[in-house]
């Protein structure tokens, strides 16, 4: 009777451990689409140590040893990285391409060839008002246009300012939720088991940190998820997450700044170094492609203002006075696209245009003109003449943004195979979880039957009795 009673007693044990296996399958297979989910595996192991009957070990049945996730650390290390790369060269992509002020059909460039086309018309006629009219609207035009690109360049690094502080909110939430989840995970792991319904939910939310920041993840002994910007900045520590916030910088033009209040609580302090991701895309766009572009263009204005200033200050009006710039420009490169204007006194009165050399030579006299007409094809500070110089920081702008969609088309490739690798590991196979169900079915139901036959013999040694 005892080995008839030891008999049901591993039989019910195994039917626990293969109503596990059941439900495992089953969570697997309800959660075949759910973003994050990694597949899980019942692990079923013999009873040790086994039962001696005699000079005999008699087995004592299964028991559930315990529930996995099928993940690769090695996939999971890749992950991070091909998550935050991809990010980052899609938000530089994104935001250099919105700029259209380069575009060859319009602003700068064929402003600069028309205002030289317009002088060298009234070149032919000195003293002609609806030439000299012509000439003026085409300084001002050039001058909108400068005024225009600058507009847009400044506004498009304005624009991306507020985009990096609005990020700021679901970072600083996630790095929050990533330093809560790893107390639980502690705190659920100390009582036995893994809890990876837990360990899910933090790698979903480590992923949506890497997009955003690049961040990677860094283990411990306690197997917590430490989350590190790529410049070593820490965003996790075990339980504690630090506070990223902007303020503006003034050696900047005024742009945001990035600053970190660390998980130790130390801080706010200076970030040095962009961050990865999403975030890091922003700012490589503002303060890479932009900058430069809008750097350049207030040193063309500057220098192309000055210029021709020089040459029609020292020129002579059809009234005989001269000591008149043609444009109202800064003092210094800084923001000399944007304020650059023609001379309101020469808007109003064109007769004002310095055409003449000497006042005893005017009206028919252009020689000064001419001298304006002549610095199209003068060095400004950058070694070469205007047009060509607008045409450099067009071409240098293409590239970099050619150079960001090049990359991004690259990131993709490898997000897609590292995907792709993560999903044969950790994704879940319908047919395979259906074959897995049907083999716990067979179990179960085989388990059953030793339950059935044990009860059956233990009836019939009753009756003898």
């Amino acid at each position: 009777m005892t080995g008839l009673l030891t008999l049901l007693g591993q039989s019910a044990g195994s039917l626990g451990a293969t109503s596990a296996w059941t439900s495992t399958v089953s969570q697997n297979l309800t959660n075949a689409n759910t973003p994050g989910y990694s597949r899980q595996s019942a692990n079923i192991a013999a009873v040790t140590p086994a039962d001696m009957i005699g000079n005999s070990y008699l087995g004592m049945g299964s028991v559930l040893q315990s529930v996995t996730q099928s993940r690769d650390r090695f996939v999971e290390a890749q992950m991070s990285s091909a998550l935050g790369n991809q990010s980052y060269s899609a938000a530089q992509m994104n935001a250099l391409q919105s700029i259209t002020s380069f575009d060859t059909g319009n602003g700068i460039g064929p402003a600069l060839s028309t205002f030289y086309t317009k002088l060298t018309a009234l070149s032919q006629d000195p003293g002609s008002a609806s030439l000299r009219e012509a000439a003026v609207a085409s300084a001002t035009t050039l001058a909108n246009a400068f005024g225009s690109t600058a507009s847009e360049l400044a506004g498009a690094r304005t624009a991306l300012d507020s985009q990096i502080s609005g990020k700021l909110g679901q970072i600083n939430a996630d790095s929050a939720q990533i330093a809560s989840l790893n107390l639980q995970i502690r705190q659920a792991k100390a009582s036995g088991g893994s809890p990876n319904d837990l360990l899910d939910a933090r790698q979903k939310v480590a992923d949506d940190l890497s997009k955003l920041t690049g961040a990677h993840s860094v283990a411990n002994t306690e197997e917590d998820l430490n989350m590190v910007l790529p410049n070593g900045v820490a965003l996790v520590s075990a339980g504690q997450a630090a506070v990223l916030s902007t303020q503006p910088d003034p050696a900047n033009r005024g742009h945001v700044a990035l600053y970190t209040k660390a998980p130790d609580g130390s801080g706010p302090s200076l970030i040095s170094g962009q961050p990865g991701g999403e975030l890091g895309g922003l700012f490589a766009a503002r303060d890479g492609g932009l900058a430069k572009a809008e750097t350049s263009v207030d040193q063309l204005a500057f220098d192309f203002a000055n210029q021709v200033n020089t040459v029609h200050t020292a020129g002579y009006a059809l009234d005989g006075t001269t000591g008149r710039p043609l444009f109202n420009v800064s003092a210094t490169a800084v923001g000399a696209a944007g304020s650059l204007s023609v001379n309101q006194a020469i808007t109003t009165n064109v007769s004002l245009l310095a055409a003449s050399s000497s006042a005893a030579t005017v009206p028919g006299d252009h020689t000064n003109l001419q001298a304006m007409i002549d610095t199209q094809s003068q060095a400004l500070s950058t070694g070469k003449n205007p047009i060509d110089t607008f045409s450099g920081v067009t071409a240098a702008y293409g590239t970099t943004a050619a150079n960001a969609q090049a990359s991004n088309e690259g990131d993709q490739a490898i997000l897609k195979n590292v995907t792709s690798m993560r999903a044969s590991v950790s994704g879940v196979s319908i047919d395979e979880e259906m074959i897995s169900l049907q083999q716990a079915q067979r179990s179960y139901e085989a388990i059953t039957k030793v339950i059935s036959t044990a009860n059956t013999m233990l009836d019939a040694l009753m009756a003898l009795r």
